[in-house]
């Protein structure tokens, strides 16, 4: 298969960067990551004019116009630290988890598996959401994710990498993704997904972020057919190199009520804890999204 020179570009560059960063300490790669952050978002001022717009459209005047670039700011480093993480998720094991902040709400998780058999984690875009996953894989939770396919086959290839790196299945969103999540599920395996995604046609009209958030029902479908638990859970940053987790109490389907109903109930009750999470701090959430969750459909 023939490549486009704009692929290889990119995976040539973001394939140095991270062997740079994994021959560093962890705090001398997030210093690199640190400095490119400042310059897409100072120099470049990369999609910031969206960001803080979108700031400013949820919260209004809650915050000044200072304040608001400080949070869109706190949110692009972290996701420049996101990226330098991931690149060395292969460098984790369970004695490191075992001493990180997190890992308590992980222990909550772990043993709501054993006692209930197959369940979802379902995280929202806040702090460093692919480590939930990664942790809880690392502590010998059988937990999948669902991806979907880059742009760009050779970084997708990379990304499907790193995130393989510590035994976590990835399945891919396509034509068989619910058959295949349906199956893992009922196995006795448990999923992580990110439902705060607005979905391209037609879908469910969530109250999120003080507007209308068209989102898939696919978090609750799951459930219902699995017949398992939804746990929400968040994932915080704290300064450069902690992260905490909150574990919320599970949403359960009922089975007595009329299915696309509990759809909607399921994922407004859901959504609603990660609307009162963003809220308190805002600067853990994402705001950078291109496919941004209260975009209209068109």
């Amino acid at each position: 298969m023939k490549h486009r020179p704009k692929h290889i570009i990119e995976y040539i560059l973001l394939r140095g960067l991270l062997g740079i960063v994994n021959r560093l300490p962890l705090r001398a790669g997030l210093a690199i990551g640190w400095l490119i952050g400042i310059f897409f978002f100072h120099g470049l001022r990369f999609r910031r004019k969206k960001a803080i717009s979108r700031l400013e459209d949820v919260f209004g005047s809650r915050f000044t116009q200072k304040e608001r670039e400080h949070i869109a700011w706190i949110s692009f480093r972290n996701i420049c630290f996101n990226a330098i993480e991931a690149s060395r998720f292969h460098r984790l094991s369970a004695e490191k988890i075992e001493k990180m902040p997190l890992y308590d709400a992980i222990k909550q998780v772990h043993q709501k598996h054993k006692e209930t058999g197959p369940l979802i984690i379902a995280t929202a875009h806040m702090g460093n959401w692919d480590l939930a996953g990664v942790a809880s894989k690392l502590d010998n939770m059988p937990i999948f994710s669902i991806a979907r396919r880059q742009k760009n086959p050779l970084t997708d290839a990379l990304l499907n990498q790193m995130r393989n790196a510590t035994g976590m299945e990835v399945v891919l969103n396509d034509t068989r993704v619910l058959k295949n999540v349906i199956r893992k599920l009922k196995s006795g395996e448990v999923l992580a997904i990110l439902p705060d995604v607005r979905s391209n046609t037609r879908a469910l009209s969530i109250d999120f972020l003080g507007g209308k958030a068209n989102l898939g029902s696919g978090t609750a479908i799951f459930a219902q057919m699995a017949k398992c638990p939804i746990v929400p859970v968040v994932l915080t940053r704290r300064g450069w190199t902690q992260h905490e987790c909150t574990v919320f109490d599970p949403i359960c389907s009922d089975p007595t009520k009329d299915k696309n109903e509990e759809r909607a109930r399921i994922m407004q009750q859901l959504v609603s804890i990660f609307d009162e999470q963003i809220s308190q701090q805002p600067e853990q959430y994402f705001w950078f999204n291109k496919r941004w969750v209260l975009d209209p459909i068109k």
